[in-house]
């Protein structure tokens, strides 16, 4: 820098120095007067109070944020659960008006009247409802009716306008006089074999007959082949049909122990009640064998009636624990069906 610029830079300084900042000294005692001047009962302002007061020139405007929209609950719709039916249904239609089946409403056991009486009932005895596997097996196929015999037999009935009716009903009659339908008749059906599920349950649907099905507990525990399972049985109890008791196994009854009789039949009498929801005092002998102390067991344990395999139609409350049946045979045709139901003894 030259020896030239010195001067100008000297002067201002020599200004600054002289001049303003005497003034500015000079201001100070007024400063603190208009403070004093200002205050308030003695007490000072604050300077901050001197402070401009910087008023915004835009206020910003708060805007909510929108609260989310809840999403709606959801809620739970049980499934509806597919209701059991039978696996085996008629293949044709009826062309005749099926009867109705006795109402399956459980009745309590009532109180003889005192009153003798007696009914000319035939109880039907069936056993397989289906072509014996061997043919040259004679005893099987005995005990074997075809499914279209019987179904030929059952349109019968119903042509000719037989009502089926159970044990109770004729229970009921023999005791109270309850009445009984016009041509009356009962259809049993020994040994709970799985057939009766599968042929006899549908036919006697088709004609709206109830049948009464003696079954054995044991097979059905295991879902043992050839024998009813606990959930057919159900089914076929659900659907109008009785289910009563023929033991545990098919055993000959004669000469056992209250322990094994209590086993056999008390036993299989509370797993068909468990099973179906409905009472079951009846009961039918193994191969018809029975003797008294099996009769006093069952009087004794509260059963209704039973059933035996001896040849007869005439009831009465004598003998409650014999009532006697009709055997229908393999062999039979049509015509000695019906000569079998018709005979006047």
């Amino acid at each position: 820098m030259s020896s030239q610029d010195s001067p100008p830079r000297s002067f201002f300084g020599l200004l600054i120095k002289f001049v303003f900042v005497p003034i500015g000294l000079a201001l100070i005692p007024l400063g603190v007067l208009a403070v004093s001047t200002l205050s308030e009962a003695g007490n000072p302002i604050s300077l901050l109070a001197l402070l401009p007061v910087i008023t915004p020139t835009h206020t910003p405007t708060l805007t909510a944020t929108p609260s989310p929209t809840p999403l709606p609950t959801a809620t739970f719709t049980p499934t509806r659960q597919p209701t059991n039916t039978p696996a085996t249904q008629p293949t044709h239609q009826p062309t005749i008006q099926p009867t109705l089946a006795p109402s399956a409403t459980p009745r309590p056991r009532p109180q003889p009247d005192g009153v003798k009486r007696s009914a000319r009932v035939p109880i039907l005895m069936y056993h397989y409802i289906s072509a014996p596997p061997n043919p040259a097996d004679r005893l099987r196929a005995d005990l074997s009716v075809l499914p279209d015999n019987f179904d030929a037999q059952m349109r019968w009935l119903a042509e000719k306008h037989y009502h089926t009716i159970t044990l109770t009903d004729l229970y009921y009659y023999l005791a109270v006089g309850t009445p009984l339908p016009p041509n009356p008749i009962l259809l049993t059906f020994d040994d709970g074999y799985r057939d009766h599920y599968e042929n006899a349950f549908p036919i006697l649907q088709k004609y709206g007959f109830v049948g009464t099905f003696f079954v054995l507990a044991g097979p059905a525990d295991v879902a043992a082949p050839p024998y009813l399972t606990w959930e057919m049985i159900t089914a076929m109890s659900a659907a109008g049909q009785d289910i009563e008791v023929h033991g545990r196994e098919h055993i000959d009854m004669r000469r056992r122990s209250a322990e094994v009789l209590f086993f056999q039949i008390v036993g299989t009498r509370q797993a068909i009640e468990a099973h179906t929801g409905r009472p079951a005092p009846f009961f039918a002998y193994p191969a018809g064998q029975y003797d008294d102390q099996l009769l006093r067991f069952l009087q004794e344990r509260d059963f209704w009636m039973a059933v035996t395999t001896q040849y007869g139609r005439e009831h009465n409350l004598d003998t409650p624990l014999e009532l006697t049946r009709i055997r229908i045979r393999g062999s039979d045709s049509l015509a000695t069906f019906i000569a079998r139901v018709t005979a006047e003894k």
